[in-house]
């Protein structure tokens, strides 16, 4: 483990413990950081408040085939914006402060709790854009798409403090989910695993670790 520390470049490697700050202002730090259950019950209020409106205007079945597109879609947008957002190589002072910012500290104290799922402010304002987005490209069928990509943000958050919070299940799957999430924090942080909820889009794409 140790070698495999010293070739992750010093912004990405990971501590056993402590936090580091955003703002030095401290109510401004205040709103960087969550407990987990805040998100999550946010998300699932907006997202169940969302179904019912959705169900009201589209019959069952197109509902949950755009909730399973939304799913999908999130899972999509969980690898990309890992992948080509936190983890691109680049040069640009902002980019990297909005990198260093939004993931870098979670690579650098993995097992800070307060910050394994965006808070509760950011997180509000980035739905209504996604929403705005969702309305602009496909109208009234936004509403039943959305839920399922705030179903699928839902299920990330809470697998992702789950996998740095507790021990690894033993049921296969989320075995695999915990231990591939795991090889990418301590062994290939920039080039493997970019998947939390789902390892669909590293086999697509071939960033899976080797056997």
């Amino acid at each position: 483990m140790v070698k495999q520390l010293d070739s992750i470049p010093e912004h990405l490697r990971p501590r056993n413990s402590g936090t580091d700050e955003i703002f030095k202002n401290r109510w401004l730090e205040v709103f960087t950081r969550t407990h987990i259950v805040v998100p999550v019950t946010i998300h699932l209020i907006i997202c169940t408040w969302v179904s019912y409106v959705a169900l009201q205007q589209h019959s069952a079945l197109v509902f949950f085939l755009l909730f399973g597109m939304g799913w999908l879609f999130w899972t999509f947008s969980e690898y990309w914006i890992h992948r080509y957002v936190y983890h691109v190589h680049t040069t640009n002072k902002w980019l990297l402060k909005i990198q260093h910012a939004g993931h870098g500290i979670h690579h650098q104290y993995p097992k800070d709790p307060t910050r394994l799922a965006m808070p509760p402010l950011p997180a509000i304002v980035l739905v209504i854009v996604f929403y705005a987005l969702f309305t602009l490209t496909m109208g009234d069928y936004a509403l039943a798409f959305l839920p399922g990509f705030l179903f699928g943000y839902v299920l990330y958050i809470s697998l992702h403090y789950a996998e740095h919070r507790y021990k690894a299940p033993e049921f296969g799957p989320l075995n695999r989910l915990w231990k591939y999430h795991m090889l990418h924090h301590y062994k290939y942080p920039e080039s493997k695993v970019f998947g939390v909820s789902t390892m669909l889009w590293d086999k697509v794409f071939g960033t899976m670790p080797p056997k």
